[in-house]
């Protein structure tokens, strides 16, 4: 078992590197601020290494602050030695520390995350006021650094993508008639803990009809021959996830299980080999709805084709029929099709992909062929 909390196992200087690549991103141009402010605790943890819940990350072109509150002051130190810090105290407002860091340093523009809601830039804005120094927003930087991922980047998301691999082929055995939605949720969250890892999010299994709920809460309903059941979970590891989706049929397979099983992976495996760099992420959600528009299911995929994975489970663009940016090599996606049925059931099939130079490598090795369990 390994440790399951982030370590700084890249080194400081990889966090660094980041934030090197992101000052000259935002500070070599005509209208670039004075200084940026990093609140989104995705982001701060992606250019620092912190993994507590709060911390703001403030750079200028020749220096980078960090400002937290009191409860992470030890921790900070210990996985942020690199970057001075200022804590506050519970009578202390973060926005007035901030402001007077700030003017201490002679700064007048401050760029802030255009993520943050209106009543963060609003409070925030009052103390900037006092100071004379005046906000801007930032488009999405950070999140567009992270889309692409580095090499210590895919080595946990291969890790995370593993023990998910893994906790399907270990939970197999309880897919049979009788046993509970939540028991099999509850077997697949702790088998990924034992592994030294987190759930990514909340375990979904559903069966029978409630299998066309594509997020769908698992309940106390047991397993019966003949149904659909859909499990969608992933693994945390070191901060990165994985999210990996496979819909099972208990007993016996009908002709229709077969054909709504068969659509899916069609659009599946044909999305796959469409992706490419250069391609948009409509252009592939496209192939998966006209894939199924053949079978007369296109009405019944009612989500996108997938979302980029990384830090957080969505981590950012991905495939859906609006999205127009354009992958690159470095990118991890999921890949995700589903029809979804109201009186019968549905299917989702899941694989996290690699976009590579030529195509994209698929992370996960689970099966995707029709699996028939608990006879």
């Amino acid at each position: 078992m390994v440790p399951q909390h982030q370590d700084q196992a890249p080194g400081l200087n990889v966090y660094a590197a980041r934030r090197v690549r992101l000052q000259q991103m935002l500070f070599e141009g005509a209208r670039a601020p004075d200084a940026a402010l990093i609140t989104q605790i995705a982001n701060v943890s992606y250019l620092t290494g912190f993994t507590g819940s709060s911390a703001w990350l403030v750079l200028l072109p020749d220096r980078a602050h960090l400002i937290t509150s009191g409860i992470y002051a030890t921790q900070i130190g210990m996985e942020v030695p690199d970057i001075p810090t200022t804590v506050y105290s519970p009578g202390e407002e973060s926005g007035a520390i901030l402001a007077g860091l700030l003017q201490s340093w002679g700064v007048r523009t401050l760029g802030i995350e255009s993520s943050n809601s209106l009543q963060f830039v609003k409070g925030l804005r009052k103390h900037l006021r006092k100071a004379r120094i005046a906000p801007m927003l930032l488009k999405g930087v950070v999140e567009k650094m992270r889309l692409v991922k580095d090499a210590y980047e895919l080595a946990q998301i291969r890790a995370a993508v593993a023990i998910a691999d893994a906790a399907f082929e270990h939970v197999q055995r309880m897919l049979q008639p009788g046993v509970a939605e939540w028991d099999i949720a509850m077997e697949i969250d702790f088998y990924i803990r034992r592994q030294g890892a987190y759930p990514a999010f909340e375990t979904l299994v559903v069966s029978g009809e409630r299998s066309a709920l594509p997020h769908g809460k698992p309940t106390e309903r047991k397993l019966e021959r003949g149904d659909f059941v859909t499990l969608d979970f992933g693994a945390r590891y070191q901060g990165y996830c994985s999210d990996l989706t496979r819909t099972v049929v208990v007993g016996y397979a009908s002709q229709e299980h077969r054909r709504l099983y068969h659509a899916v992976l069609d659009a599946l495996e044909r999305s796959l080999g469409a992706i490419r760099p250069g391609k948009t992420g409509r252009a592939i959600d496209k192939v998966a709805r006209r894939t199924l528009e053949k079978y007369g299911l296109a009405d019944y995929f009612r989500h996108s084709l997938g979302h980029s994975l990384g830090i957080n489970v969505h981590d950012g663009v991905g495939l859906a029929p609006r999205e127009k940016t354009k992958l690159q090599p470095g990118m991890v996606l999921t890949v995700e099709p589903g029809v979804y049925l109201p009186g019968f059931g549905g299917v989702r099939i899941e694989e996290d992909v690699l976009v590579t130079e030529t195509g994209c490598e698929v992370l996960s090795r689970s099966p995707r062929t029709l699996m028939v369990t608990g006879y």
